[in-house]
């Protein structure tokens, strides 16, 4: 079975840190990104709720994200880049 996505995602490996309210902010490595959401590798994705703030370090972007799937060392996220 093939499993299409509306967006095509692209690779980019860029540092951001994930900021939580109340918390340090976490740092993460932006791995790929769509128009519609996010891949973010870290170490304790326990530590992330279902939503938060990514800051990409490169740009100083701040970009609200929301939760979709996490495992023990990523978590994929859909972004407001679209709205």
């Amino acid at each position: 079975m093939i499993k299409e996505r509306s967006a095509r995602r692209v690779s980019v490996n860029l540092h951001g840190r994930i900021a939580v309210a109340g918390h340090p902010t976490i740092p993460c490595v932006v791995h790929d990104m769509s128009r519609w959401g996010v891949r973010l590798r870290l170490v304790g994705t326990e530590r992330v709720p279902a939503e938060f703030q990514l800051t990409i370090d490169a740009t100083e972007k701040v970009i609200g994200c929301e939760t979709v799937w996490k495992n023990d060392d990523e978590i994929g996220a859909l972004t407001d880049l679209m709205e």
